[in-house]
């Protein structure tokens, strides 16, 4: 399903100064895998990992396969793999202010061929798997840390992904919201949704299935 082969990955701070961040990186996640964590300390490159097989990071070398395809280090042909087939949450939200959780929801849909009536039943559908359906119109500053999460969920769910990508989807969260987190997770996998969350959070890396590390400069399984 997402397989990266001999991936080397290299910052410029200068000319002559190159930070090397990955080199000859393999990593894959199969058909069959359901969730997976991937960790590691700050700086390690787990949120690079994580823009790379986004596709919003292309400038690396190696090889990206998207279900058996080889995928070009295009910018609009990643934003077509994103649009159609992937969810992202970020840790920080990036939630519009100055729009209600309906509206936040709705954005992903903006540039799918399908109907008004159909992008905003779809959006209050999403919400109501994250059981926000009686906040559709507040804002963002109307909801605790946990709801506004709930919501960047939300967001990613209403194009009906197949993958998830989750960048420490509860590391602003206490342990209460972060165990509704997970039993929303937990909802999603057992319909069919596959997860791929970078974390720092034991609690999240045990309750995947496969837990990999990020470390001198590549990617290995824990269990």
């Amino acid at each position: 399903m997402i397989r990266l082969n001999n991936i080397t990955k290299k910052y410029y701070a200068k000319k002559k100064n190159e930070a090397m961040v990955f080199e000859s990186l393999n990593f894959e996640m199969s058909d069959s895998d359901t969730s997976l964590a991937i960790t590691g300390r700050s700086g390690s490159g787990k949120t690079t990992l994580l823009n790379i097989i986004s596709g919003i990071d292309i400038s690396y070398t190696g090889e990206y396969y998207f279900k058996d395809e080889l995928c070009s280090k295009k910018q609009n042909t990643m934003a077509e793999i994103r649009l159609k087939e992937l969810g992202i949450i970020t840790q920080n939200y990036n939630l519009l202010n100055d729009r209600s959780a309906l509206k936040n929801v709705l954005l992903p849909l903006k540039n799918l061929e399908i109907s008004s009536k159909e992008k905003n039943d779809r959006a209050i559908f999403a919400l109501e798997q994250v059981g926000l359906e009686n906040y559709i119109n507040s804002l963002p500053e109307q909801l605790s840390g946990g709801e506004r999460q709930r919501v960047a969920i939300a967001r990613s769910l209403v194009k009906e992904p197949e993958i998830i990508l989750a960048d420490e989807p509860t590391g602003s969260l206490d342990e209460e919201n972060e165990e509704k987190i997970l039993n929303i997770f937990s909802n999603l996998i057992s319909k069919g949704n596959k997860l791929l969350i970078v974390t720092h959070s034991d609690t999240v890396s045990n309750f995947c299935k496969k837990q990999f590390v990020v470390t001198n400069k590549d990617i290995h399984q824990v269990y």
